[in-house]
């Protein structure tokens, strides 16, 4: 059994605990990247998208300016935290020029790349 599959099992066996309980969680399993993600009942797909995204922005943040690929994880990533914090209305003229500076930048490195 491999260790994703005991720590499955272990939180599992939590998960049944805490029913009893009413409380009541949602489970993910990401088994080739060896990870499980626990959720409330009532947490909504927005946030959890938002969540998923902070290690992305984690790995963009810290991700040397010098990599051939940082320009466009960096600025996509940006983007798509700027549409997850705005999901639930509009976003602004700013928001938007911003966004399509990003969409620049991104394009611009991608031209790097293809040289």
């Amino acid at each position: 059994m491999s260790s994703i599959d005991r720590i499955l099992d272990a939180v599992k066996a939590v998960l049944e605990e805490l029913q009893k309980q009413n409380i009541f969680l949602k489970v993910s399993v990401d088994r080739e990247a060896s990870i499980v993600r626990i959720y409330g009942e009532d947490s909504h797909y927005i946030k959890r998208a938002s969540s998923g995204l902070g290690e992305v922005l984690e790995l963009a943040y810290t991700t040397a300016e010098h990599h051939p690929y940082w320009a466009i994880l960096y600025n996509g990533t940006e983007i798509c935290k700027t549409v997850l914090e705005r999901w639930e209305s509009d976003l602004t003229a700013d928001q938007i020029s911003e966004i399509s500076w990003r969409c620049d930048e991104i394009k611009m490195a991608l031209g790097r790349l293809e040289k």
